[in-house]
């Protein structure tokens, strides 16, 4: 019925990349390369890594219908349609960029080698990721082009494994040092460092120790000593001397970050992360006793238990007295206090975990990367430069494998005092730490509270053979007690706390199977091919 010899029908839609255009320049790569990097979010963002400590015994997460709250608890279900990572279009989404660069004219082939090390290492960061939350996954290579195609098994987790490696070892000849990348690129030392974390997690302690050796000789990076471990995580200074590899969020972009989930209700959050009473009492106190020690010399106050602790207690915990942005000061009590229904002038206080749904449950809140409200224009589209890999996890991981291989174990105390010096505490006591068992001890003590709200700790607890006997049971505690009107030497009020008692419904019924998440229904419905973790119906 109409006809036209003009080519105007034909034309492709203006708001998306035609493949028949596409592939062309150096800036096309680009701009497909920073797609494959946008991959990286759902997985590595600081959004996922905040909400992944809660599947771990540091941060709970209230609301079930956010996805990570059954992970944790030992509910999850196939049928849950919440956190999900197994689908893999991020994984063809690589597989393209590698399939189509070559049909560039590229001026380099230096700049070609480096952007398609760069897609390798972030597949094979996705695929580790995906392993260690699946076992075995649906191995591909190449561009899935029908969903018949898409129709695999699963593949043998070693396999996988094995791949994992080999791209990573053969792209560190492509990748510059981090002192020649743009920020938020994957770097030699990057790529080394996932190396580390993968040798590490899988207990080969002498492949570990290599590359985290090798980061640190390459003299890239170090702890600054002109910030605090507080002010290190302020995005200002996010960029510093020990930042490996970041996510970064952008504000009034598509790649915002969104804090409300992180923050107190009293100024518009919704406490849908936030700390555990069980991580606070695993800071030492500021001499390095830990609280059960100073409890037994009789240092150590149950009632405020806040005061002469570990500095990055304060820097990561939001906890009741604290004297926090600029909204609280107009509050009757002038501080975050989540003890008291009332407030001293009898209003009520919807920070108290009873008194409203977006209020803490175990009283505390998540303060790391929130320091200071005032440095995001709009906590709903907020800047950040989350840390994938900082200096620190190296320092810890020399520690780690010099005393697991017992071995150089004054190396190990070294790195370890490097990490608690930045922090404002004191150096190893080595009266007390002078054995492979009590290093380990305090190392894993070191690595859980230098992490916290970072996203290691489920991993840390699966690679030691904790996860289950950890969560198995787990109950979430609330403070009880009162703000009183003395300031102390922190700046804070002192409180006094009159017990601790489950939040009820919230004991944990995790099981050795539920250390792997379910392949999800929807998942099995469409792929007859797929075989479900044991454990799961």
């Amino acid at each position: 019925m109409m006809s036209s010899c003009s080519d105007f029908l034909d034309r492709y839609p203006t708001d998306s990349l035609s493949p028949t255009t596409f592939w062309q320049t150096e800036d096309d790569a680009y701009l497909a390369m920073v797609g494959c990097y946008n991959l990286l979010e759902p997985i590595y963002g600081g959004y996922n890594m905040m909400y992944w400590d809660t599947a771990s015994d540091n941060l709970f997460n209230y609301f079930a219908w956010e996805g990570y709250k059954p992970i944790a608890n030992g509910n999850m279900q196939p049928s849950d349609s919440g956190t999900d990572f197994f689908k893999f279009l991020d994984i063809r989404s690589c597989n393209e960029y590698l399939a189509n660069e070559n049909k560039i004219e590229w001026g380099s082939t230096e700049k070609q080698n480096q952007y398609k090390a760069e897609v390798r290492a972030i597949r094979a960061m996705l695929y580790f990721w995906k392993t260690e939350q699946y076992g075995d996954y649906p191995f591909f290579t190449d561009v899935l082009e029908t969903p018949e195609d898409a129709q695999l098994p699963r593949t043998d987790v070693a396999t996988i494994r094995e791949f994992i490696v080999s791209e990573l070892k053969d792209c560190l000849q492509y990748l510059p040092n981090r002192s020649a990348t743009e920020e938020g690129r994957i770097n030699k030392q990057a790529a080394e460092a996932v190396l580390m974390r993968y040798y590490l997690y899988r207990g080969d302690y002498t492949n570990a120790l290599s590359y985290a050796k090798s980061i640190q000789s390459s003299g890239q990076f170090s702890l600054p000593t002109n910030m605090s471990y507080a002010d290190a995580f302020l995005v200002a200074n996010q960029c510093n001397s020990e930042t490996i590899l970041s996510h970064t969020y952008l504000e009034s972009t598509e790649n915002k970050l969104y804090l409300p989930p992180f923050m107190p209700n009293m100024i518009g959050g919704w406490s849908s992360v936030v700390p555990t009473v069980n991580l606070v009492e695993a800071y030492e106190m500021n001499d390095g006793r830990t609280i059960e020690e100073a409890k037994a010399d009789g240092d150590y106050d149950e009632s405020n238990p806040f005061v002469n602790r570990d500095p990055r207690l304060r820097a990561t915990v939001l906890y009741p007295g604290q004297i926090y942005d600029d909204g609280y000061k107009a509050t009757p009590d002038g501080c975050y206090n989540s003890l008291r229904a009332l407030f001293s002038d009898g209003s009520k206080n919807n920070d108290y975990g009873n008194n409203a749904d977006n209020a803490s449950k175990t009283g505390l809140q998540v303060k790391k990367f929130l320091q200071n409200l005032t440095q995001f224009s709009d906590v709903e589209s907020a800047t950040m430069h989350f840390p994938i890999f900082r200096y620190a996890e190296v320092l810890l991981t020399i520690a780690e494998c010099d005393i697991e291989l017992n071995q150089n174990m004054d190396e190990a105390i070294e790195c370890m005092n490097l990490v608690r010096s930045r922090a404002g505490m004191p150096d190893v006591n080595t009266a007390k730490y002078n054995s492979q068992s009590t290093l380990r001890e305090l190392l894993r003590r070191e690595r859980r509270v230098e992490f916290a709200s970072e996203g290691l700790r489920r991993s840390d607890l699966k690679r030691w053979g904790l996860l289950t006997s950890t969560l198995s049971g787990f109950q979430i505690l609330r403070y009880d007690g009162d703000v009183t009107k003395t300031l102390n030497a922190e700046g804070d009020y002192n409180v006094k706390i009159t017990g601790k008692n489950v939040v009820s419904g919230e004991t944990y019924k995790f099981q050795k199977h539920n250390e792997l998440l379910p392949i999800p229904l929807t998942q099995m419905e469409i792929n007859k091919k797929l075989v479900q973790n044991e454990g799961y119906n």
